[in-house]
């Protein structure tokens, strides 16, 4: 028999175990997670976050969040901003893109769609991981472009419109027009 399999089961008691009401137990399998964790580990992390309430867990949880190298974090992560459970953490699954460094390139549509319909918070952080990743595909580009304007102009906090039009700024510099 493998040493996978043992493994696993010990990584799948310590995902259990970040469910606990126990914070003691809590950060004990946040050690073992980010000893041997995997991307499998994002979800129960983030279910762990937006369970607990207490600031050291909390804490624990992004910064582990925070400097994801795995193979597969970016799916993951993608996958999570679309779970109903995980919309109190959203901002810090945003945040964790590029907290994290990771390539995005991909996704420039999603973070365009998230930055309009988000609140300011989340447009911020969209707007962070949009201007920190270097490479964006052109076509992309130009259609969160014409999305950004269109938003700009009709968002009605102006907080999250001027953010908006910072978003247009940088996809228009990316894309040479003046």
């Amino acid at each position: 028999m493998s040493d996978a399999a043992p493994k696993k089961s010990k990584l799948d008691l310590a995902f259990a175990a970040l469910l606990s009401d126990d914070d003691a137990q809590v950060l004990t399998a946040l050690a073992r997670v980010e000893e041997q964790g995997d991307a499998r580990a994002i979800r129960p992390l983030l279910t762990a976050l937006a369970k607990s309430r207490d600031a050291k867990v909390q804490q624990r949880i992004t910064d582990m969040l925070y400097q994801i190298k795995v193979k597969d974090a970016v799916p993951e992560l993608m996958a999570a901003l679309d779970e109903p459970t995980l919309l109190d953490v959203r901002r810090t699954v945003l945040a964790t893109f590029w907290n994290a460094g990771l390539d995005v390139r991909d996704h420039l549509e999603r973070f365009v769609d998230l930055a309009v319909e988000g609140d300011a918070e989340e447009c911020f952080e969209c707007f962070t991981v949009i201007e920190n990743q270097e490479i964006w595909p052109e076509k992309a580009a130009r259609l969160g472009l014409a999305k950004a304007r269109k938003a700009a102009t009709a968002e009605t906090d102006a907080y999250k419109g001027a953010m908006l039009n910072d978003l247009v700024t940088v996809l228009e510099e990316r894309l040479g027009v003046e």
